[in-house]
């Protein structure tokens, strides 16, 4: 059963919108055992400078060219060759770095990192020609055009997303507009019939083929960010519309994200998607635990914003998608969840062992978040919580050098030396993931 203090409301009030700046007694080094929520919310505060935004920024600003510099190696020296500059990424940072500032206010030189990345995505990255976000700058800022000039819906909803944060701690008109426009140029890969959106796009925007899970719930993620400083009536259709697909579509009865759709909401299954690979192995019918994660949290996010905060069908949704996650993909001697996992016959064999960085971080934020809602749960998401900070505290932090590597040594220990920043890889999940972590805490 349920228990109903603290109410959903009460939570995500804290973690979407209060602002407080890091505690001036922190307790050094790992949690040491502790299970006290405010000894971890100062645990955790002190991570996420010290481990994540202390080395990346004002590192990566690019002075010269406009934007963030995309390839850091592990000691954070640059790439010997100056990697592309992603939509994905150059959004992620200009969202990351407003986020931080409307939750620690007195660090205000966020808002200028946030002002450089804004001004990199309306200059460079805006194609003035067809509209929407380029795929990829080259590193010097020009426009590499890829894919048959194509683009991504995944990566206009992340401009969305960064744009209509910084524009809430900015209250800069421009980005709003940006905003805006972005949103009404991807009505070009809206779906009029069946609804959703189309991922893969051609430079105007139109779209076809399959719609998929990561898209659509970063879409829903994106369009959440931007009702909240643009409540328009098209905006709250898109939002209602996608809420409703991922958590009775995609999300299957049993807990886990299904991923391929066709046009008319028909399953694409292994065997569809192996008649076109020419022989590689392209596997659709799979537990992706990182993503099932994140969504049992972006729905409850996007419930909270369309007034549906305490809606009985989505808190069970979301815990589902959580308990499922731990069931199958919960790695019971070190802790983490695993990259993916299958159903093959009776059993669920684990495809894929690795941890990556944000997955675990969406972990973290989870079981902290379900520990709220469910504190009496026999699942004891508080133990589970505190087994996953030590697990990534242990694997995945790099305390040599700084920053998170891309994936836990114990299961990819090749991830040592990987780069530390790259065209996937930001601050985005960690940042949020942190933050919303220790406001929890310190709500507890």
């Amino acid at each position: 059963m349920r228990n109903s203090f603290p109410t959903l409301a009460m939570i995500l009030l804290v973690i979407i919108t209060a602002g407080c700046g890091p505690s001036a007694n922190k307790e050094k080094g790992k949690s040491n055992g502790s299970t006290n929520p405010s000894v971890m919310a100062d645990i955790l505060e002190e991570s996420l400078f010290k481990d994540i935004l202390d080395h990346w920024y004002p590192l990566n600003i690019d002075s010269l060219n406009g934007g963030y510099i995309s390839g850091f190696q592990r000691d954070w020296s640059p790439t010997e060759r100056p990697l592309p500059k992603s939509l994905v990424q150059q959004a992620r940072h200009v969202w990351a770095t407003s986020f931080i500032l409307e939750h620690y206010p007195d660090h205000k030189e966020f808002l200028d990192y946030a002002a450089h990345g804004f001004t990199f995505l309306k200059d460079a990255m805006w194609d003035q020609e067809y509209g929407g976000f380029y795929v990829n700058c080259n590193a010097d800022g020009t426009p590499a055009l890829t894919r048959g000039d194509g683009k991504l819906v995944y990566g206009q909803a992340f401009a969305v997303y960064g744009l209509s944060q910084y524009y809430a701690v900015s209250k800069d008109k421009e980005a709003l507009d940006l905003a805006k426009k972005a949103f009404l140029w991807m009505e070009n890969a809206h779906d009029p019939q069946y609804g959703g959106y189309f991922e893969n796009l051609k430079r105007d925007g139109s779209g076809d083929g399959l719609k998929d899970y990561n898209s659509s719930i970063h879409l829903m993620e994106a369009i959440t960010s931007l009702y909240r400083v643009w409540p328009d009536s098209l905006v709250h259709a898109r939002l209602e519309e996608m809420f409703y697909l991922i958590r009775d579509t995609f999300v299957h009865p049993d807990g886990y994200l299904q991923l391929y759709f066709h046009p008319d909401w028909t399953l694409v299954t292994d065997e569809e998607m192996a008649e076109g690979s020419e022989g590689r192995n392209h596997v659709i019918e799979h537990f992706t635990y990182g993503h099932d994660v994140e969504t049992a949290f972006l729905l409850l996010e996007t419930a909270h914003e369309l007034g549906m905060g305490e809606d009985e069908d989505t808190h069970a949704i979301a815990k589902q998608l959580v308990d499922h996650s731990l069931a199958s993909g919960w790695d019971s001697e070190v802790g983490g969840f695993f990259d993916a996992g299958k159903q093959i016959g009776d059993s669920i064999e684990i495809i894929n062992n690795g941890k990556a960085w944000w997955s675990e971080i969406e972990g973290l934020n989870a079981l902290l978040l379900m520990h709220t809602l469910y504190p009496e749960d026999p699942h004891d998401y508080y133990g589970l919580f505190l087994e996953m900070w030590e697990y990534i505290d242990t694997y995945l932090i790099d305390h040599e050098y700084g920053g998170w590597y891309n994936a836990g040594l114990d299961t990819s220990p090749d991830s040592k030396n990987q780069l530390k920043s790259h065209g996937w890889k930001t601050t985005y999940h960690n940042a949020r993931g942190m933050v919303h972590c220790v406001e929890m805490l310190r709500s507890l």
